[in-house]
């Protein structure tokens, strides 16, 4: 195969250039249909620049993650400081344009400014965290109540704050808010962020992805 002939370039040419219109439009279609659907919420588009520094954005896994990162269709609430935010935000792992995958997620994030909750982050346990103690790593269980740590892999740098504000009452909330779906749940500095990794929630699902999210975030908001 001459990969240097003239037909070959041409086509390898019309094919970047279909896969980037297509993902051009579906980005403009998805934010079309995203406008009409939060503005509802009450919520305002932003422009698409990352919405932390990056002081604030260092102490979060989430923001962390593979390369390429990006923010987009941002959208807060109307005050004069933002205390609500709804965005997608990307990340690729591997080596861009050879072996890739793009991970993107619909993340909500809600500030902690006047709260004391400690910084944390809570992740689905996977069956590499299950076994991580056999291999000397430990997350922050509760002897009273160990369905938490088969679902969740807690980790934090206070662990006794921790402990403090994970009581068996805000745990067993965080098993009825929604036992069938495994949420993220990082705070750091001033920001709470919830989501699901790898979910990026379609337009009209988008207020069920919000009221959730938020009930979520209130359940540590509320106990600070």
């Amino acid at each position: 195969m001459d990969w240097s002939s003239e037909l070959w370039i041409v086509l390898l040419f019309i094919g970047i250039s279909l896969v980037v219109g297509v993902r051009v439009y579906a980005n403009r279609s998805r934010a079309k249909a995203s406008n009409a659907v939060v503005a509802r919420l009450g919520l305002f588009r932003l422009d698409d620049q990352a919405p932390f520094s990056w002081g604030e954005r260092k102490g979060f896994s989430l923001f962390s993650r593979g390369n390429s990162r990006k923010w987009e269709n941002i959208f807060s609430n109307n005050a004069p400081v933002i205390t609500e935010l709804l965005f997608d935000f990307g990340y690729t792992f591997g080596i861009p344009l050879l072996a890739s995958v793009r991970y993107r997620q619909t993340v909500a994030a809600f500030s902690a400014r006047v709260t004391n909750l400690p910084d944390f982050q809570m992740a689905p346990a996977t069956t590499l965290d299950r076994m991580a103690p056999k291999l000397g790593f430990q997350a922050i269980q509760f002897a009273s109540r160990p369905d938490f740590g088969r679902k969740y892999w807690l980790r934090a740098d206070d662990e006794i704050a921790v402990r403090a504000l994970f009581t068996d009452t805000l745990i067993d909330r965080l098993a009825s808010a929604d036992s069938k779906t495994a949420w993220y749940v990082e705070k750091a500095g001033q920001w709470l962020l919830v989501y699901r990794r790898g979910l990026l929630f379609a337009p009209e699902a988008l207020p069920e992805f919000w009221q959730a999210s938020r009930g979520i975030a209130n359940l540590f908001l509320k106990t600070s």
